[in-house]
């Protein structure tokens, strides 16, 4: 009898994930590298910020301009592309995409003058905005839910991946001169054998596969009788849920550190802090491995508690927990610990803290919908970037008037992700959109 209720399940795991372990790791390795090639084409900005300002003629507000437009292009390919990877297939929209926003980086290294860079800028994030729902919709259907946020954790941590090996890259093409443009040459035509690899390795299939519920009786395994697809809900109603909107919250307390830091941290090791700018690009890659190390550190741990029988939520919630703490820890330490081991120690952390964070996100954001997944992604990161986009250059004009604002800023910032927490502890169990004993009835789009 044992026998046989074995090889049920081991039939049901199969019947929802027909591919191979080995195809998985496959698929976790491109997804992996299409966020380190998205934040690659970001990188070779911030950390050749001095450069271009002196090139382009211009100052902290106009760096600040260039990432407005940046996140106001992110708003708007957010809000399309995540509309568009719920109409049409991702296996063809994702590499298009990758190959938009390569050739809008090799446009961008000859703009004749700052408008016409900063223009490339918002094509370049309208482009690279469509990474997340493709990206998304593939771990929403080829992990179970106590591993999810782990596939989640390994497609986030090619952000760090990018940020690790993008600075070191540059000591040895852009130290001097034109380099900067050399530097984003090479960030361009690495988007080249991802594409061959995607078209070769993704089927139609693996695309189309339908997504498990986490939050039923049988939450604690991904094989039984008590698996079961999503409910689904009429797309335009899911704007109207109050689950979504604490979500657009939590993404906006994670995201502002996060993006804070990621703009505006080698800038001000440079000109705040007084460090040389080799030394802030060994930094930078240091600090980027500590994102690198948070972010798969939350996949594996949330994986680990569910195996050991904590429910998938509860996993999740602990774990975003202390990565908030250890990003509030960077608000009483900026101010407290001048240049020095102590303060790059605490970076460290908050770094650690700051990509942990993103892999729960992204595995709450993947509990609404199945079919409408990219409508909620591109949706939330519409208004997400909107408030980047202002929350930038408005950095810009305030360090551009008050050039020792940044600690503060920093400070602030810092805090955020302890607010979503308690938002998240309080208020995600109350705002299930699917209670129990609610039909099972699946809604058609």
């Amino acid at each position: 009898m044992p026998t046989t209720a074995s090889s049920d399940q081991a039939s049901s795991s199969h019947q929802l994930f027909p591919r191979s372990p080995a195809w998985i790791w496959a698929l976790s390795f491109a997804l992996f590298m299409a966020t380190f090639l998205n934040y690659a084409h970001r990188v070779v900005l911030t950390q050749n910020s001095v450069a271009l300002k002196a090139h382009f003629a211009t100052d902290d507000s106009g760096y600040g301009r260039a990432e407005q437009w940046f996140g106001y292009g992110f708003a708007a390919g957010g809000l399309l592309f995540g509309v568009l990877a719920d109409l049409v297939s991702i296996r063809w929209l994702f590499p298009i995409l990758v190959l938009a926003w390569s050739v809008a980086t090799f446009g961008s290294a000859r703009a004749e003058s700052f408008d016409r860079f900063v223009a490339w800028r918002f094509v370049l994030g309208l482009c690279e905005a469509g990474h997340w729902p493709c990206s998304l919709r593939m771990t929403q259907r080829s992990f179970p839910p106590d591993r999810r946020t782990l596939g989640n954790g390994i497609l986030q941590a090619g952000a760090a991946g990018g940020q690790i090996a993008v600075p070191l890259l540059l000591l040895s093409v852009s130290v001097t001169g034109q380099g900067w443009v050399r530097a984003f040459d090479l960030a361009a035509i690495l988007g080249l054998p991802w594409i061959a690899f995607w078209l070769v390795l993704v089927r139609e299939s693996d695309v189309r596969r339908p997504v498990l519920q986490t939050e039923n009786p049988g939450d604690l395994g991904t094989t039984g009788e008590n698996v079961r697809e999503i409910r689904e809900l009429p797309w335009y109603r899911i704007f109207l849920l109050p689950r979504w909107w604490l979500l657009l919250l939590v993404v906006v307390c994670i995201n502002v550190p996060w993006h804070a830091l990621r703009v505006w941290m080698p800038d001000t090791l440079q000109t705040h802090f007084g460090y040389a700018k080799p030394f802030v690009d060994q930094f930078t890659a240091w600090y980027y491995a500590s994102t690198f190390v948070g972010s798969l550190f939350t996949g594996w741990a949330v994986a680990v508690l569910c195996r050991r029988g904590v429910r998938v939520h509860r996993a999740r919630l602990w774990l975003f927990g202390l990565c908030a703490t250890m990003v509030g820890l960077l608000s009483p330490a900026i101010y407290l610990l001048g240049p020095g081991p102590g303060l790059l120690g605490v970076l460290l952390v908050a770094a650690f803290g700051s990509l942990g964070l993103s892999p729960i996100y992204y595995s709450l954001n993947q509990e609404i919908s199945g079919r409408a997944q990219g409508r909620v992604g591109g949706s939330l990161s519409f208004l997400l970037w909107c408030i980047l986009a202002l929350m930038q250059s408005s950095i810009g004009e305030l360090v551009k008037q008050q050039p020792a604002i940044r600690p503060t800023i920093f400070a602030t910032v810092a805090l955020l992700p302890l607010f979503a927490l308690l938002a998240l502890a309080g208020l995600w169990t109350w705002t299930n959109p699917h209670p129990p004993g609610e039909s099972t009835e699946e809604h058609k789009d």
